[in-house]
């Protein structure tokens, strides 16, 4: 087969694979992601979609069983696109993190072009596809990919982080938390104490909400923290692109081993009466909508 006419398998290849790489490195957030839209305990299967993505990938890419590869991307395609539509309309989930950790914030309508597109190049794929014998090379290099996605993917997943909702500092004592060291409001006021990190899409999308609880008075103060790895090349950049977006937001910078507490982003703690109220983990909605 000659690379033109395997473009659009390869195109479609580095989506999916992109897609797997860019949620491989905090499974529990694509947990909470799944979290989010609705479909509670099946955020145990986060990492198995996401070694699934890398593996449709690689093996698009490699030249692997393209028809059997792309008529099971294509099946996938449109279930993750069924399941979009539904936490976009009984969940109010716009952007769908479907690239993870890479700030690329999308709305329903990317969304929907982009899976009509890349559901087009399979089925072009698969009218091209002339089942080329596969070199051994190949394999192996599929393997090892696999196996090292296998242990980084293994290392930040959690399969019980989210089978109780019920946040452990639910209605208790600010004093008798580690939030008491991140409160700036006096007793007698409210608070929401946000905890965000820059790469995270539905950070940015909570954003506008998060400014409009203290304007529209829902809540005496507001308190934002961004959780960051000092040691993240791309820190700086990160941070640039969000006060681009966000110039007014006033915000203090931690290092994420300080706030271990917090697992998934973003995290709104709601303070009254000198005790931690509710707590909202996930895209902070409006607080009309939230009362």
């Amino acid at each position: 087969m000659s690379y033109i006419k395997r473009t659009p398998t390869i195109i479609t290849g580095i989506a999916f694979l992109i897609s797997g790489l860019s949620k491989l490195g905090n499974v529990v957030a694509f947990q909470n992601l799944i979290v989010e839209y609705g479909l509670g305990g099946l955020n145990i299967l986060a990492p198995f979609i996401i070694l699934l993505e890398i593996l449709i990938g690689s093996l698009l890419i490699f030249n692997i069983r393209v028809k059997t590869i792309s008529s099971i991307a294509i099946v996938m395609l449109i279930g993750f696109t069924c399941v979009y539509t539904y936490a976009w309309h009984w969940h109010g989930i716009t952007d769908c993190g479907c690239f993870g950790n890479f700030p690329i914030p999308s709305t329903p309508l990317s969304t929907y072009v982009r899976n009509a597109i890349l559901l087009i190049l399979l089925s072009i794929g698969i009218i091209f596809d002339n089942c080329e014998k596969t070199e051994g090379w190949k394999y192996i290099t599929l393997g090892t990919i696999l196996y090292a996605a296998t242990f980084v993917a293994g290392m930040s997943y959690k399969p019980f982080a989210f089978t109780n909702r019920t946040h452990p500092f639910e209605h208790k004592a600010i004093n008798e938390t580690p939030l008491a060291s991140f409160a700036t409001a006096s007793p007698q006021e409210s608070e929401l104490i946000l905890f965000i990190t820059y790469n995270c899409p539905h950070c940015i999308n909570s954003m506008e909400n998060f400014k409009a609880w203290k304007t529209d008075h829902a809540v005496d103060k507001t308190t934002a923290y961004v959780l960051v790895d000092t040691t993240d090349t791309q820190l700086d950049s990160m941070r640039h692109l969000f006060i681009e977006r966000h110039p007014t937001i006033e915000k203090t910078e931690l290092d994420k081993d300080v706030c271990t507490f917090v697992q998934g982003f973003p995290t709104a703690f709601i303070l009254r009466n000198d005790s931690i109220q509710n707590i909202i983990v996930g895209e902070l909605p409006s607080h009309y909508l939230f009362e």
